[in-house]
């Protein structure tokens, strides 16, 4: 049981990370990331890493910077052009053709289950993108030509933490799955969130579907204000007692805040970069070692689960393989986050078991500072049962299967 209740903590803490931002996940076959200007480039055949160098489709990154790409079969020869300058690749090679000029390459063009893979930095210079590579999390930076690096991080940081944000909604799409020992769990799941700040309340509503259950999706919705705090489980509306709600209403200042948010997190990360562009700016960060320990070790002191301080102190040492990247959008006038894209895969072992999670999360939010106070229906009020009532429902059916057992 106890190793039950520190898989359910951990689970917990790590979503209430990211929450409203966060969640979970979809497998990659690929440990190596690329980011266009903050946005993580999906493909269809994973990056890799050859001779120290990032392959990457040659249809998934280039033509996202707008870069023409063709294919000669016959003489198995990539060109690509910005309208100006062309660069030449033939699979096997290493030596290319820079607008007609030889030139030699450390790794040359690969074909990979009928995609053709090229030197990622090698081409992306060419044409005067930026590159970087952070080595903990495994992940190439594209900046883009429209792109301007920002210097001032830290203005930049607090101008966002001070933007007036009181109110917004949110879309979420999350992907997880989690791995113990052999045995595999996947969740999808959408969330739609109202949100105010003050006077502090939301709304929630979330589908969630697991493979292990048939496909078969669950819906909750939730509802907390000052007035209390509502969640449906299987249609039934349940009104959690009044003591509670203070501590529920503690733990989601942290979690509904996206600025908040934003500040907990840039404590501890790394690689922080930010690019601006016409109408946006593009922050992308990562947190990993030491950093995600300390912040774990700062959410879990701030939770009571029930568990010894030093079994708690220990949590943050079982971690390994930890590697959190996230990419955000702001508005550049308001400086408001209008999306949000999170990545994140960890390892963690306990009792001698280790849990192997991936996550994903896409997220928008829209209507700022235009929901005034969350409400929650008089009909959600009238049919609600007491929390107490709930659990006594589940005990008695406990006590009736053993009874005709």
């Amino acid at each position: 049981m106890k190793r039950l209740v520190i898989w359910t903590m951990l689970v917990a803490c790590l979503a209430m990370i990211f929450s409203p931002f966060q969640a979970a996940a979809a497998t990659t076959t690929s440990n190596v990331k690329v980011m266009v200007d903050g946005d993580l480039v999906e493909f269809d055949v994973p990056a890799t890493i050859k001779e120290g160098r990032t392959l990457v489709p040659v249809r998934g990154v280039f033509e996202l910077l707008g870069l023409d790409v063709t294919w000669n079969q016959e003489e198995r020869t990539a060109a690509i052009s910005n309208g100006k300058d062309l660069v030449q690749l033939t699979v096997g090679k290493p030596e290319v053709l820079i607008n007609g000029e030889a030139a030699s390459i450390d790794v040359p063009v690969t074909l990979e289950n009928n995609r053709l893979l090229i030197p990622l930095r090698f081409v992306a210079e060419q044409f005067e993108y930026g590159v970087d590579w952070n080595q903990a999390s495994f992940t190439v930076h594209i900046t883009s030509a429209s792109g301007v690096v920002v210097d001032d991080v830290e203005e930049f940081l607090k101008a966002t933490l001070e933007a007036d944000l009181n109110s917004y909604s949110a879309d979420m799409e999350l992907w997880q799955i989690m791995n113990v020992d052999g045995e595999e769990m996947t969740m999808e799941m959408d969330m739609k969130m109202d949100v105010v700040m003050d006077p502090i309340g939301f709304y929630q509503y979330m589908a969630m579907t697991m493979e292990e259950l048939s496909g078969e999706s669950i819906v909750s919705e939730a509802y907390l204000t000052e007035e209390g705090y509502y969640v449906s489980e299987m249609g039934q509306w349940i009104k959690y007692d009044d003591d509670m709600v203070e501590e529920i209403l503690q733990l989601s200042q942290m979690q509904m805040d996206p600025m908040y948010q934003y500040e907990l997190l840039l404590d501890y990360a790394e690689n922080v970069s930010v690019i601006e562009n016409k109408d946006t700016y593009m922050m992308s960060f990562s947190i990993t070692g030491s950093g995600f320990n300390e912040l774990l070790n700062e959410l879990l002191g701030g939770m009571d689960f029930g568990i010894p301080e030093e079994e708690l102190e220990m949590i943050g040492l079982l971690f390994e393989n930890f590697d959190i990247s996230i990419s955000s959008v702001f508005d550049k006038e308001t400086l408001f986050p209008l999306s949000q894209q999170m990545t994140s895969e960890l390892a963690v072992t306990i009792e001698g078991e280790t849990m192997q999670l991936t996550q994903k999360v896409d997220g928008t939010y829209s209507n700022f500072n235009e929901i005034e106070k969350i409400k929650i229906p008089q009909e959600v009020i009238d049919s609600a049962i007491s929390f107490d009532e709930y659990i006594g429902q589940w005990d008695l059916e406990e006590v009736e299967v053993e009874e005709a057992s």
